[in-house]
């Protein structure tokens, strides 16, 4: 009986290796340092889409600051989910607004309208698509701009890879969807901790990190009535998996300044380093001014 047995053991695990290789498993949480050629879905809370990734995303809640004299639409909530899978860096930017149709992406200055434009189709919704190649000493890459918008949405998608013809582009566009009630949602992990291996200075690489996205930490209410000024200096390493990791204040400033420079560095995106051909873990250091106009 242990023969019959054994085998039909061994039948059960490659029919779950090929399932989950081929459709995937629902995921309760999404980490930054999920394996990186394990394309996994991703409902985020509140929004209208969802769509397939190459790896868990870091997220980035942006205050808003709406002027009473701005009479432009106003937006209500900003969210940003990126990450670096496959060869592919992405960056969703998520604009929440009562009419999403007034908002101006070149007032956000996410989209070069004389980028290289298709409209296309994403099931009932119809978006525009921005190509570009952006020149960097490193190394050039190609930049897709993907815009949509739902009844309370727009969303702007960022699509940056080395090659000129990833096939990890086609394959996230590809995989977003318009939400369905029946979606459960993935939450994000703050920020897994990882300890990188191979870690290299900027002299002792073949091809540095090639920065794509950095946006910059915020002011705490804290900082702004104590009128804190200065500079922040964060070490990190930047991960062969895409990912800013092993954060450290060299020199810091009070009343959560540290942390906000430290949430800004965890969300930058890049293409990791590369030392003869194979890609390499980077430490870098990284300076944050914060001063009051």
């Amino acid at each position: 009986m242990k023969y019959p047995l054994a085998r039909l053991v061994i039948i059960c695990a490659t029919a779950l290796l090929l399932a989950q290789s081929q459709f995937g498993f629902p995921h309760s949480c999404l980490s930054p340092s999920a394996t990186q050629s394990q394309w996994i879905g991703f409902v985020p809370q509140d929004e209208d889409f969802t769509a397939t990734i190459p790896a868990g995303p870091t997220m980035r809640n942006y205050p808003i600051y709406n002027s009473p004299y701005d009479k432009r639409e106003k937006v209500l909530a900003h969210h940003e989910y990126s990450g670096y899978g496959d060869g592919l860096i992405f960056i969703i930017d998520s604009y929440k607004a009562e009419h999403p149709e007034k908002l101006a992406t070149s007032q956000l200055n996410l989209v070069n309208e004389t980028d290289v434009f298709q409209r296309i189709q994403l099931g009932d919704v119809t978006a525009d698509l921005f190509r570009t190649i952006v020149p960097s000493r490193a190394a050039s890459y190609t930049k897709q701009m993907l815009r949509f918008m739902t009844p309370k949405h727009l969303y702007v998608i960022g699509l940056m890879t080395l090659e000129e013809n990833n096939p990890s582009v086609d394959r996230f566009i590809t995989g977003i969807r318009m939400r369905s009630s029946g979606d459960q949602v993935t939450p994000i992990e703050p920020g897994a901790v990882t300890t990188s291996t191979n870690v290299l200075n900027a002299k002792d690489v073949t091809r540095k990190a090639i920065v794509v996205w950095k946006s910059e930490p915020w002011y705490t209410q804290a900082a702004r009535a104590n009128r804190v000024v200065g500079t922040v200096v964060v070490q990190a390493v930047f991960g062969e998996n895409g990912y800013v990791t092993e954060i450290t204040v060299v020199r810091g400033l009070k009343d959560g300044l540290n942390e906000s420079a430290i949430e800004a560095a965890r969300n930058i995106r890049f293409f990791p380093a590369e030392k003869d051909g194979r890609r390499v873990s980077q430490r870098m250091l990284l300076e944050y001014n914060f001063d009051l106009y």
